[in-house]
């Protein structure tokens, strides 16, 4: 599982954005040792028990402009198909999810530390920032979404930052229909739905979950022409989804949804609870081939 694909390192670094150099390293691994199909391809293989092991699936949250400008052209150099999960309320305009804004506000703040809820977090340097970044982002998700969008204005009017600063970065941009339109047409990658605006869905009330989905299903079947199948859960931990959630998702003809939870996927596992795992930045070679090989996660049974 991947998110964005940045040609360098980012200042205060995150999770979720890999450099190019990480990612073609990490393709050409895949190249010589596993064999890689589509998400749509792998759910076949699993159904009628054709799984040719190492089997992997390329998914990628979100659906940052650096897919398309910097990680499809690597996929079509190694002809790999991959799946983009698109929050499709960002699509063509110049906002993007909440925690790209408070990164750059990070960024961009001369403040040596950030006084919020009792907690003093240092800013002194770029690695202190990132880890305030990550301690922000884990308690920042545990409030519903109304609450957090609060919580994070009043962290950036602290940072004092510039509130034009927190749109314009091209890393954090989200895909435009153009570039959506291009890659379809490609034949490579197939696109799923990730929500109108990455809210958790269990933060949320439910008929604002529900318009969530719905407006995000429908925007990705109008604009590659295909009926929306796929689905990826926002932050995609266990308790980020629920069986109300579920059943949305069948009403909207969802047959796959991927979590965040790691480990292999076997004819056994639910199709609306398909496990991943993660790339970031600080993973080692070492860890990525572990990762590939299921060798965290043994299993007697195929998997992809």
């Amino acid at each position: 599982m991947y998110h964005g694909v940045v040609r360098q390192a980012l200042t205060v670094s995150d999770y979720c954005f890999i450099t190019e150099t990480q990612f073609r390293e990490q393709m050409e691994y895949l190249a010589k040792h596993c064999r890689v199909v589509s998400l749509s391809d792998a759910l076949q293989r699993l159904r009628t028990g054709s799984v040719d092991a190492p089997t992997v699936v390329i998914t990628f949250d979100d659906g940052y402009q650096n897919v398309f400008d910097v990680a499809f052209p690597i996929l079509r150099e190694f002809y790999f198909p991959a799946t983009v999960f698109v929050n499709t309320g960002f699509v063509g305009s110049s906002e993007t999810i909440w925690f790209c804004h408070l990164i750059q506000a990070l960024a961009n703040t001369h403040n040596r530390y950030l006084e919020w809820r009792g907690l003093k977090l240092d800013l002194s340097t770029a690695s202190a920032k990132a880890m305030a970044s990550k301690n922000l982002q884990g308690l920042l998700k545990k409030l519903n979404h109304s609450d957090l969008l609060e919580q994070l204005d009043e962290i950036i009017e602290k940072l004092q930052v510039d509130d034009s600063l927190l749109g314009s970065a091209p890393e954090f941009r989200i895909l435009d229909r153009d570039a959506i339109a291009a890659m379809a047409k490609s034949g490579l990658i197939e696109f799923g739905a990730h929500t109108a605006s990455h809210s958790i869905l269990t933060r949320v009330p439910i008929n604002r979950a529900r318009d969530e989905i719905e407006q995000s299903v429908g925007s990705i079947s109008d604009w590659t022409g295909h009926a929306c199948r796929l689905f990826a859960y926002p932050n995609g931990g266990s308790s980020d989804y629920d069986h109300k959630t579920l059943k949305i998702l069948k009403d909207c003809g969802i047959h796959a949804a991927a979590t965040t939870i790691q480990g292999p996927n076997t004819a056994d596992t639910p199709m609306l609870e398909l496990r991943r795992y993660g790339v970031h930045p600080r993973l080692t070679s070492l860890s990525f081939q572990c990762k590939v090989h299921h060798l965290f996660y043994r299993s007697n049974a195929e998997a992809t």
